[in-house]
């Protein structure tokens, strides 16, 4: 019983190294072929820095062990190279690379290898074989870099102000790097645009067909093209980040700053008590102007909104200090917190008159009508409060910087500064 358990074990045993033969695994007590790396001048022999897909050249030799050598395998990355990255000094190609007669011995090639074409570190191992399966390694690593395209001009980043839907555009010259200007690239706010409708290339009968888009052949080394763009609808600041991407992924990129919309107006007026001085009372927002309330005056045509004077002409002075609207204007309250206006809104961040135009919708109205019932007219103003005013396809945002009171000569009067 013990014999037949000893030969079994003895059977495990060769089936085990047999096993080792063919799968390539080194197997112990057998000497193994040598390799090497040979230095000098332009031959690379240790880890080393090239650029993305350029030609390196090593100088790669090795002697068999106990048994004849069958081949040399390059690896990158632990995966055969493509043959057609690879040329042997003797007019010999394969990968593997079989050898034979004296090659088997020992041998000695120069060999040119295409590195990897982006941009990282990759180990480059030569494994050399003999007809036992037995194999020795030699391994270096390969960091590639490269220039990316070169965008002369614009030479700095750009900055537009542009109607909603307006087009604008910038010429852009450029020329490759270590590889051809495959790509273009346009994202806004960093998001990749996708309405290829407003890109184009050259001219408005050249739409993207994709982004990012390929480059056309005759570009490809040098380009001077004007992008154009159809700004968006909205009204707003954004980003637009036009990159440039080489047949290696390397790429440049320029960003124009682009603001859509029509630039507010800024102006002051001041708003006088009607009861005081004829010819006053009312205000001109498109001027800044005070003027009349009545028809007879030449000005009071102008005016867009007016003061509603004091409580009695005959026993109460007292200055109502309200507002409202002439001449077809309506006024609202912007209120923060209601009607969709933010509580952190301010005078300060409207920037475009279509945003003037958006917030009249989010106005509060007046409730209170005038003594004659003829006007819906506003509560007490004060300053800081925040009116919207529309006069027929124009508007106009104010906010109340001081109140003037007085107490005997009605030359009261509010103090505005108006976006429009």
């Amino acid at each position: 019983m013990k014999s037949i358990f000893r030969n079994l074990f003895v059977l495990a045993l060769f089936a085990v190294a047999l096993q080792s033969c063919e799968d390539g695994t080194i197997n112990p007590g057998v000497q193994n072929p040598s390799v090497n790396l040979v230095s000098g001048t332009d031959l690379v022999s240790t880890d080393a820095t090239v650029g993305v897909g350029q030609v390196f050249k090593v100088n790669l030799t090795g002697t068999k062990g106990d048994n004849p050598i069958r081949s040399i395998t390059i690896q990158e990355a632990g995966t055969k190279i493509d043959l057609s990255r690879v040329t042997y000094s003797g007019g010999v190609s394969g990968n593997p690379l079989s050898l034979s007669g004296a090659n088997a011995s020992s041998f000695d090639f120069t060999i040119q290898i295409k590195a990897h074409t982006d941009i990282s570190t990759k180990l480059y191992s030569f494994v050399v074989a003999d007809d036992q399966g037995n194999v020795s390694t030699k391994s270096i690593s390969i960091t590639t870099v490269g220039n990316p395209p070169t965008i002369v001009e614009p030479s700095v980043d750009q900055m537009v102000t542009v109607l909603p839907d307006g087009l604008f555009a910038a010429t852009f010259k450029v020329v490759k790097g270590s590889g051809k200007i495959s790509q273009i690239e346009v994202l806004i706010n960093d998001v990749k645009a996708t309405d290829l409708s407003r890109l184009f290339y050259n001219d408005l009968q050249t739409p993207y067909s994709s982004n990012p888009l390929n480059v056309p052949v005759a570009d490809q080394e040098s380009l001077n093209k004007e992008l154009l763009f159809r700004a968006p609808s909205g009204t707003g600041s954004y980003t637009y980040t036009v990159k440039f991407i080489d047949e290696y992924g390397q790429s440049s990129v320029r960003k124009i700053n682009v603001n859509v919309g029509t630039p507010v107006t800024m102006l002051e007026g001041v708003l006088l008590n009607q009861s005081g001085e004829a010819g006053q009372g009312g205000l001109d927002l498109d001027t800044g102007a005070g003027t009349g309330t009545v028809a007879s005056n030449p000005t009071s045509a102008n005016a867009e909104i007016r003061d509603e004077g004091i409580v009695n002409l005959q026993n109460d002075p007292t200055w109502k200090q309200q507002i409202s609207g002439m001449n077809g204007s309506v006024i609202k309250y912007i209120i923060k917190g209601q009607n969709g206006v933010s509580e952190s809104f301010s005078f300060d961040q409207v920037t475009y008159s279509e945003q003037i135009a958006a917030l009249y919708a989010n106005g509060v109205n007046f409730t209170q009508k005038s003594t004659d019932n003829l006007r819906d007219v506003s509560n007490k103003v004060n300053v800081n409060d925040l009116f919207v005013v529309k006069n027929g396809d124009k508007y106009y945002l104010l906010v109340v910087k001081n109140v003037k009171v007085t107490t005997a000569d009605n030359k009261d009067s509010y103090t505005f500064d108006v976006k429009k």
